[in-house]
């Protein structure tokens, strides 16, 4: 825009000097680009410099003021021990504050949402006043095409609706089978791992990911991925990797090309991995979706499957249904294969990072059970007291079902507050439409605006000095039974104080499948396995509560533990 602006410009200068002096074309060339680039610096240097530290309305607003002329914040976000540590430091500084405005690249102004009431105002009552960066959506939108992750206002409640059936809580009573086999599935794993030795170990994240992925397969496509790898000559997992895990040029390449429209002409390898990837991913899908339709629409699928317990064909059932309904079709293939990909990439959550497109469900689901096994594996009487709840259940019901395990107190509590502590997609950005009016505040058109899950669940205003501590007995804790501290009572009295899966008319729609998959898994892990502590590089175990050495990955788009996470367990 600033350079359109400053092309413009010059040319109109050169204009105005054709009535004053003749000019050759080769002179009216030099003198255009020279303007040009003169405009063109003045423009930069003004919006990097001039305006957010003497013009900007937001510079008064609370915030660091020790930026960088060039990268702002940037590099101390990078050098941080975490992707989120820095945002938290600056909430502690000011945990009142309705926003906290800091610099990022070349003067861009950041308005983090800190307080309760600001959370509420981006989320809810604003909610679409505020839409993705257009960079963003140029950025994941070339995998996950558009629909619900990028619809806005009356589109996106469209689309909600249709996707509320696939999402709702009878639909995961009948995927819960299918979350406790691929949990059983797990644990057959660590039983190879250990053999007959007394302990085993297990790195974490690279086995739950494989879990997950197959979970999904099943759940989302209602097929085995293995299944594929006869069909193709690249399998499913290996497609969804090349996407997904690009090595450093790749993801500057697609990086780049969310704001400069480069991939159709980088004739690098690096590339061309990507883009046939993409095709090749988008053109399984295709072929999976059109044989599922044929499949229902004949018969054929209702005499080899029998009840549908897959995502994909439930919307196909439910755009049937409304098909009859409206005598009108609610999605063409593509739509369909849009939103298959937006489920299998990010279980459609909202709370997606702005620079690439890594944060898939299997993902984000495979990070909190591994955070999960690390507060088991660190905190020795909380595994214990959550191996008797579970215990005492499957000694009433062996096979239990989703309310069943559902209806876990203690589990319940876990997993939440693992999800408070470790939220594993851990922010979001927003754009502002247009001014709006916010706790005093006037948040111009164009603002962009950070919404960092952490900073409204570890705020000590919201959850007590104690925000930082693992304790699942705080939600359990009341304010009128102990004023001096806000635990759980301020999820209860707020739900913006827990964002995990976010708040909203724009929430995460996977969230029962989530909690549910987590909740089979633990279920079954801990009736099997004792998790005895985190192992570091050399194998050596380190016990006892605490972080315990475990770094954060950083730069990263979940919050998940740096080089993996090495878990020893044994029998129980």
């Amino acid at each position: 825009m600033d350079l359109l602006a400053c092309g413009g410009l010059a040319a109109l200068e050169l204009v105005a000097l054709q009535h004053t002096e003749q000019l050759d074309n080769w002179s009216i060339a030099r003198r255009f680009l020279a303007l040009l680039l003169l405009q063109y610096a003045i423009a930069k240097v003004y919006r990097a410099i001039i305006y957010p530290n003497f013009v900007s309305p937001l510079r008064h607003l609370p915030g660091p003021k020790d930026h960088n002329l060039i990268f702002g914040q940037e590099l101390k976000k990078f050098r941080a021990s975490s992707p989120a540590s820095i945002q938290l430091q600056w909430m502690r500084t000011w945990p009142d504050a309705p926003f906290i405005r800091y610099v990022s690249l070349l003067g861009t102004e950041v308005l983090l949402v800190n307080s309760l009431a600001s959370h509420k105002a981006v989320l809810q009552t604003y909610v679409y006043d505020f839409v993705k960066p257009p960079f963003f959506a140029r950025l994941v939108g070339e995998i996950t095409g558009t629909g619900l992750l990028f619809a806005e206002g009356a589109a996106h409640r469209h689309e909600r609706r249709l996707l509320a059936g696939p999402f709702s809580v009878p639909s995961m009573r009948k995927l819960l089978p299918v979350f406790r086999e691929k949990a059983k599935a797990l644990s057959g794993v660590l039983e190879q791992a250990i053999g007959t030795k007394p302990h085993g170990t297990f790195e974490a994240m690279e086995t739950l990911l494989k879990s997950t992925m197959d979970t999904i397969g099943v759940t989302v496509l209602g097929i085995e991925l293995d299944s594929l790898s006869s069909t193709y000559p690249l399998g499913f997992q290996e497609l969804y990797s090349r996407l997904l895990h690009q090595g450093s040029l790749g993801s500057l390449i697609s990086l780049v090309n969310a704001f400069v429209p480069i991939r159709r002409v980088i004739p690098l390898e690096a590339n061309y991995r990507f883009v046939q990837a993409n095709a090749d991913l988008r053109k399984m899908l295709r072929g999976i979706v059109e044989k599922r339709m044929a499949d229902l629409a004949d018969g054929t699928f209702k005499k080899e499957v029998g009840e549908s317990k897959d995502l994909l064909t439930y919307m196909l059932e439910e755009a049937q249904l409304r098909q009859q309904e409206t005598g009108q079709s609610v999605w063409s293939v593509d739509d369909i294969v849009g939103h298959v990909f937006a489920i299998g990439h990010l279980i459609v959550c909202e709370s997606v990072a702005h620079q690439q497109h890594s944060l898939s469900g299997h993902e984000t689901t495979a990070t909190t059970l591994a955070w999960s096994l690390y507060v088991l594996a660190t905190h020795h009487s909380v595994q214990e007291r959550l191996r008797s709840e579970i215990n005492s259940l499957l000694e009433r019901t062996p096979e239990p079902d989703y309310g069943t395990i559902s209806s876990l107190p203690f589990l319940h509590n876990f997993v939440r507050e693992v999800l408070r502590v470790y939220p594993s997609s851990y922010m979001t950005q927003r754009q502002a439409l247009r001014d709006l009016p916010i706790e005093n505040i006037t948040i111009p058109r164009g603002a962009q605006v950070e919404v960092i899950m952490s900073l409204a669940q570890r705020n000590p205003l919201i959850w007590g000095a104690d925000a930082d501590v693992f304790d699942a007995d705080r939600w359990d804790q009341h304010l009128e039974e102990n004023p001096t501290t806000s635990s759980a009572t301020a999820a209860s009295s707020s739900p913006f104080a827990f964002e995990a899966f976010l708040q909203g008319p724009r929430n995460c729609p996977g969230r029962n499948l989530a909690l549910a998959q987590i909740k089979a898994a633990l279920v079954e892990l801990l009736a099997r396995w004792r998790f005895r502590g985190v192992e570091d590089d050399e194998g050596r175990l380190l016990v006892g509560d605490g972080e315990n050495g475990v770094r954060f990955a950083n730069p990263s788009l979940t919050l998940r533990p740096k080089g993996g996470l090495n878990v020893r367990f044994e029998r129980v």
